[in-house]
Order: structure tokens, then sequence, then C-alpha cells
């Protein structure tokens, strides 16, 4: 079993209300979804007619000097005596229009955080790009000093800026990620406070992979978005999108960055990679490669308590090992028409040639308190994956309509080979051989339209996406059941998304409707219980007021999570002769409801949410068919759980002493059953973080840093508390083209992943001694800025990841 979290699925009952709808529908159903769109496409046509007014509007694009759209720049019309009409913001292309009162020559006020305000003459008809300058040095209550980052509260989503700030010294993106509020980093990957795992893109593109984080120069970064409460735009399973925005280049060049590493842990790990871009007028060529050796090892105590008609206690040590090589690259080719128009596609493949994982284990097995038996295990496992991924856009406006079309082609394959050995004093000796093989092919399109409507813009669109899935599972010695499972699963969804500005009050509401068809084989039989099919409408509300000097945000999502692949799987993988780990193909998704407040003023914010989940996918356990003291680890659908989280983060400025605090605290509201009884999952808990850097002459930079997590549930997990301290020094050469850093995690060794697991059949505790304290070298050069950053966006975020 791995060092983190089990992953649990098991043959469970669906729960009742998903009917399953015959095949001959599907065309009825595509064709109602189709009608709905162009309803939707006809609204805005048909508004344009009716509020086309007498007086010439004032149009045009807010953008950078590298001629790059600036979202959300406000904008302001003024009489000639600087009285205020109207005011608007741009849209996400930088686009805007104004429809002055009435003919004749005004002004035009324009300011984004950021940038340099300005104004000037704007007469009635007129279309113009309004070029805002970059501002080192900024003022007023939200805005700080380049030696710190710049926060803004908007639609929900909180803008943190990198570039020219305290943030863009670091190392890579994952260390900008961990000073990001709400923002919680493991060697796992990234949480968001409350929500989950994110989906997270850099420069619109969906990142499949954590370690390219890693391979992203936080020189490199404009700035980050986190979005808490996603919208109608999104999958309707993302419940947190992290948005990096690179820094874009405005000369025609050649550029490019070199970067490696190295890692000492209990064994050494290192990187390297070499980014290369070329810009010439509407053309931008970027490409990458790297290879990431990973070497790893950890230790655990487990102790299993299974009842049955024998109380087993089993108790074991085991050594974890990990190594192995990733290596991959990407490239793409834009070309942009005029400001209007660009065309682009871009090719990415990663792959494991040969990734090991082993572990060495001893069992003491007691039986009624008697000791049992005593027993070695070890296994070896053999991971090799292969994933191609292709991603065509365009984009462009005419007139006032703006199009967005992005289409994705995916398709990758996984094999795994296990050997394991067990000797035991009183069951014998026996061999495990298994082998897991699995292929996944993905197609997805998905158009984006943006129209004016009133005072404000709306957004309608259409997605589709198809996937297949097939799982090809053998055990030599048939002490597992083989299996060769396939799942089809097409999804196509219709929405649409109105914002508008009425003052210093922003409104965003969003409607998405969802038709999903999942087909299930099971030896190219088809099994009619295991498919499903889903219709979800999720809708959206989100306001932005001010509270006093304070921003603030309230806003509510309602989203559907549908369970992964390797959640749906019926395959199970072997961990002892007491436990096996599986899927279960008949997960239902889950429906959760969202309630959120946010606020920002200076350098505090605070957060509130509320989390509704029904049908809740969560670990459990079952037993095994074919023997009583067998237990599988699976997850399975829950009726409710329910969460309250509160948030604070502060970040004041000291002088050279730029310190972060931050307190959260999460109340959960579950149950579990556990050997025959109710048990109350309802034990709070808090996470505290203390970042310290300090700015020391000759562009030196000291960080120290500490957290503490307090013993809580989490699902039907109890974890214990933990602590950890991170120190760091970084130093900029040759005119902060070559960066050096060192860093230190986990000084003490103190990030001890202890649990304890409940489920019906299972009672689980582990302490973990994992393999988090490290010493991390590392090296950058970069010459002239990056180029353009692709504009591709792919298709389903959410499908993506579940693959």
């Amino acid at each position: 079993m791995s060092d983190n979290y089990p992953l649990f699925v098991s043959s469970i009952p669906a729960e009742s209300g998903y009917l399953r709808v015959p095949k001959s529908n599907n065309n009825r159903n595509m064709k109602q979804i189709i009608c709905i769109l162009a309803l939707l496409l006809m609204s805005v046509t048909t508004t344009k007619a009716q509020t086309s007014p007498t007086t010439p509007s004032i149009r045009g694009k807010i953008l950078t000097e590298e001629k790059q759209p600036i979202e959300f720049a406000n904008i302001a019309l003024l009489s000639e005596d600087s009285t205020f009409i109207q005011g608007t913001c741009s849209r996400s292309d930088g686009s805007f229009e104004l429809l002055p009162p009435a003919p004749g020559n005004y002004l035009l006020q324009v300011s984004s955080i950021g940038y340099k305000a300005l104004c000037q003459p704007c007469p009635t008809g007129s279309t113009h790009n309004w070029i805002l300058q970059t501002d080192a040095v900024l003022l007023a209550e939200t805005v700080i000093t380049a030696a710190r980052p710049v926060f803004r509260l908007k639609g929900g989503k909180l803008e943190t800026s990198v570039r020219q700030t305290l943030l863009a010294s670091l190392n890579d993106a994952n260390d900008v990620l961990k000073h990001i509020p709400g923002l919680r980093s493991s060697d796992e990957g990234y949480t968001v406070f409350g929500k989950g795992t994110p989906v997270i893109y850099i420069d619109n593109r969906l990142l499949q992979d954590n370690s390219e984080l890693q391979r992203l120069s936080a020189a490199d970064i404009e700035k980050v978005e986190l979005i808490t409460n996603p919208g109608a735009e999104y999958d309707a399973t993302v419940k947190a999108v992290v948005r990096i925005r690179t820094v874009r280049n405005k000369r025609d060049s050649f550029g490019g960055n070199f970067r490696a590493g190295i890692t000492q842990r209990r064994r050494s790990s290192h990187y390297g990679q070499v980014n290369l871009n070329y810009q010439k007028k509407g053309l931008s060529l970027l490409g990458m490669l790297y290879t990431n050796y990973e070497n790893r090892k950890r230790h655990q105590e487990v102790r299993y308590q299974i009842p049955s008609e024998i109380q087993w206690d089993v108790n074991n040590r085991v050594h974890l090992y990990n190594k192995g090589l990733l290596a991959g690259g990407k490239a793409s080719a834009s070309y942009d028409f005029t400001l209007q128009h660009s065309l682009g596609a871009s090719y990415e493949f990663h792959r494991t040639p040969d990734y090991h994982s082993s572990d060495h284990s001893a069992y003491t097995v007691r039986a009624n308190e008697e000791l049992a038996d005593h027993t070695i295990h070890s296994s070896q496992n053999l991971q090799q994956t292969n994933r191609h991924q292709l991603n065509a856009y365009y984009q462009g406006s005419i007139k006032q309509l703006h199009i967005n079309f992005n289409t994705d082609l995916v398709y990758g394959k996984s094999y795994n080979h296990q050997e394991a050995q067990e000797e035991s004093q009183t069951e014998g000796n026996r061999d495990i051989s298994s082998f897991n093989h699995a292929d996944n092919r993905l197609y997805a399109a998905k158009l984006i339209l943006t129209h004016p409507l009133w005072k404000g813009e709306l957004k309608t669109g259409a997605d589709y996406t198809f996937i297949r899935r097939n799982d090809k599972f053998l055990n030599r010695q048939h002490i597992l059941p083989d299996t060769d499972s396939r799942i089809d699963e097409s999804k196509s969804a219709v929405f649409a998304e109105y914002s508008l500005t009425l003052g210093k009050i922003s409104l965003l509401a969003g409607l998405r409707f969802e038709h999903a068809v999942s087909d299930y084989w099971e030896q190219e039989k088809y099994v009619s219980g295991q498919s499903r099919t889903y219709n979800d409408w999720c809708p959206n509300l989100s306001v932005d007021f001010p509270l006093g000097k304070a921003q603030a945000n309230l806003s509510y999502t309602a989203k559907s999570n549908r369970p992964s692949f390797f959640q749906l799987r019926s395959t199970l993988s072997y961990n002892n002769r007491f436990i096996y780990e599986g899927g279960n193909p008949l997960l239902t998704p889950e429906t959760n409801h969202d309630l959120q407040f946010t606020a920002l003023y200076k350098w505090v914010q605070f957060g509130l949410n509320y989390q509704y989940r029904r049908n809740a996918i969560a670990f459990m356990t079952k037993e095994y068919e074919d023997n009583p003291d067998v237990v599988i680890f699976t997850t399975g659908n829950f009726k409710r759980m329910q969460y309250l989280t509160a948030s604070a983060h502060l970040s004041p400025t000291v002088g050279i002493w730029k310190p972060e605090l931050g307190i959260y605290f999460a109340q959960p509201f579950f149950k579990v059953t556990n050997q025959g009884s109710s048990k109350n999952m309802n034990r709070g808990s808090i996470y505290l973080f203390l970042q310290n850097s300090l700015q020391l002459p000759d562009e030196w930079i000291l960080s120290l840093d500490a957290d503490y997590q307090s013993e809580g549930n989490f699902g039907a997990m109890l974890q214990r508390s933990y602590w950890g301290i991170n120190a760091g020094i970084r130093k900029t050469f040759f005119n902060k083209r070559l960066t050096l850093g060192l860093q230190a995690n986990d000084l003490w060794n103190s990030r001890y992943g202890s649990f304890m697991l409940f489920g019906p059949r299972l009672t689980y505790t582990k302490k973990a001694n994992p393999d988090s304290r490290s010493f991390s070298l590392n090296l950058s050069y970069r010459f002239n800025a990056a180029g353009k950053a692709y504009k591709g966006k792919h298709v389903s975020e959410q499908d993506l990841k579940r693959l």
C-alpha cells in the first residue's frame, strides 16, 4: 500500500435516483442541447438588434505594452468637465463598449492595478486600443509597493501579482503557489482549503503533472489567479481553479531558459529542463524538454484491526522505495493575424519509461489476542506510462462578438507489473504475479461566444467530450479475479453566464447543463447495471460589493463530482493476505452545494465557507466475497457530508521583513459505521503557518517558514497533529539572469503523516516517517523574456484529470 491516503473502492450497491436512458434517446438529447445553444445565440443577436442605440458607441481594447489584453480594467466615461457618466470593466480579451447618452466629446479614464492610469479625450464613435504602461511602484489602499505581492478580489477570484514583487525572486512556480492565500502544498500536490484538489492552468494550458510547476521559473510568472467557486464555463466537477499567467515579451526575439536542480532526501533526486522561444511579429514558437529522476525511501508502521469470527489484529513495519525517470516535452506554434484573430496548435508528450516501486514488510498477526503468525512480505512494481496530447485553437472577434474555439485529442497507455512474495510461518509461502494494462483516449471540442448585452456581457457556449477507458488485469495464481473492462463516456454541455457592473457592485450569474452517458463492458459484454446516464443542472451566482473600505464577494455554486476512472476500475491489487485495494464500478456522482463569503482589506483577507455534499464519495471498506477474513479498501457513496470552514490571511510588511500569517479552521459534520456502530467524525482542526522573508543587501533573500496542523477529522480519517520548519536562501547574479537557491525543508523531520481510518470492516492506523526532510540546490539561467503565451485552452479540465 502507498504512503499516501489509500485508494479505495469496491462493489457496493449504487443509490437509486439515476435511470438508464436507452441508447436511442441519445440523439434526441443531443438535439435538445443543440436547440438550447441555438436559442442562446439567437438571444444574443436579437438583443443586439433591439438595443442598438442611435448614439454611436465607444469601443476598444485595453492592452499592455506587449499588446496583451488586460482583464477587469476599470473604465470610466467622463464629461469634458470630468463629471462621471458611466463605467464598465474590460472583458477577458481586453475589449469593452460604452453607450454615451448623446453624441459629443468625452473623456475616457482607464485604470488597473499594476499599471499607470490613463485619461484621454474620446469622441462618440471612437474605436481604439488603449495601451497601459506598467507601474513599478503602486499606491492606494489595496495596492502595495513592488516588494510585496498585490492582491485583488474580483468575481470570487483572488488575483496575486508576482512580477516585480518579492515572489518573482523565488525559485519556481511551486514556491510561488506556497505563498498564495488559501492554497496548501504537500508532497502529494496542492489543495485549496475547504475545496480539495484544484485544476491548474499555465496560460490556459491544463497542468496534468505537478512536476511541471518545478520547471516554471518564478521570474516568468506575471500573476496567479485562485478561483474558489468556478462558474458555468467550467466543467461541473471542477471545485477550484488556479491560473498561472506568465510574462509576455513585447519584442521580436529569440530567448529561453535553462534550469537544473538536485534534492537530497534519504536518497538523491535531480531534474533538468530547457525552454526555448522565438517571436517574430505575429508568429510565436515555444518548445520545452525535461527529465526528472526521482529516488525516495519512506518508512511507516501500520496496524489493521479486522472484526470477523476471529478478531484479527495485524501490526506491520513497512519500508517503501520509489525510483524512476520521467521525461517529456511540448511544442506549440501560434500566429496572430491581427489583434482580433489568432490561430495555433500544440503537442505534448510525457513518458515514464521504467518507474519502480517496492516495499518490504514484516507482519505480526494476532487472532483473538493470541500470536498466530509472523509473515515477511515483499513486492516489486514496474510502472510505465505514455501520453500524447494535441490541442488546437482559434480566437477571433467579429465586431463585438468574440469567438473562442478549442479542441483536444489525447491518447495514453499505462502498464503495471507487480511481483509479490510472502513467507508465512503458518500459512506457507506464496507468490503473486499481476499485470494491469490500461489505455485511454479522449476527443473534445468547446466553443465559447462572448457579446456585450445591455450594461454587461453575455457568455454562452457548448462543449462535447468522448472518453474511452480500457482496463485489463491478470493474476497468474488466480488469487485475485481477472478482469477485462471498458468504459465509454460521452458528455455534452451547454452553458450561459452573464456579468454586470452597476456602480461599485458587480454581478455574475450562470447556468450549466450537462448530459453524460457512461456505458460499461466486462469481458466485451455490455453490463447495464453498471452503466449510467446523468443529467446535471449547475447554477452559480457571485456578487462583488464594497464593505466599508474592504472588497467583498458572496458566491454560490452547485457542482457534480463524478468518480475518477481509477475509482471506477474493476481490478483489485494485493497488499497482503488480509488487505486488498480495488475500484467500485457502481459509484455514482456526488452533488456539492457551496456557499462562500470572502473579504479583502489592505493586507488582510478573510473567508467563510459552507459545503453540503450529497451522495458524498469517501473511503469505506467491505468484505471480500471469497474470503470473509479479507477486507477491501475502496470508496463508496454516503448520504451526506458537511463542512464549515473559516480562514484569515495577513501579509503586512515591516522594513526588510515580509511576514505572512495564515489561520485556517475546518469543522466537519459526518458519520461513519465502524465495527457495527455509528461513529461521529466531527472533530474540528486548525492549520497555522508563518512565512518570513528578509530582503538583505546585494539581492540576497533569506526565508524561514513554519506550519502546524492540529488533530482533526477529514472524512473517515482522523489526522494526527504535525509541524515543520523550512529555511532557504537565494541570490541573483548577472542582472538577475542567473539565480542560485538553497532550500531546506522539514528541518526536524517532524511532518509525520500519521492517521486513523474507520470503515465498517476495519480500523486502520498508520504512523508514517515520510521522506519530507530535504535539501535542494537549484540553478537557473535565462536570456530574454519569455515569448508570447500559447492561447489554446483545454476543453474538459476534470476529464483530463480523471484519466
